[in-house]
């Protein structure tokens, strides 16, 4: 099991559910980058099809899509909403 960085050392931290195609919440991501480094660390349970990884990966740009190893679909990390 991964140990979570302080926040405070990272410069993007999120946690948040993921929907499929329905618009049911089935997968989950936490997701962030310490301070100073380039790479993302994720955690993620694929919300088309059940599949759990952890990987380290490199995104170039904003928005972010880690892709699941098993069905290969890439996963779209959108810029959240602010309340008004």
């Amino acid at each position: 099991m991964t140990d979570f960085p302080n926040i405070n050392d990272t410069n993007y931290f999120t946690n948040r559910t993921l929907d499929n195609e329905k618009g049911e919440p089935t997968g989950k991501i936490v997701m962030w980058r310490i301070r100073g480094e380039e790479e993302f660390h994720y955690i993620l349970k694929c919300p088309f099809c059940g599949h759990d990884q952890e990987k380290k990966e490199l995104f170039p740009r904003k928005p972010y899509r880690p892709r699941c190893e098993k069905c290969n679909k890439s996963i779209l990390i959108a810029k959240l909403k602010k309340k008004k």
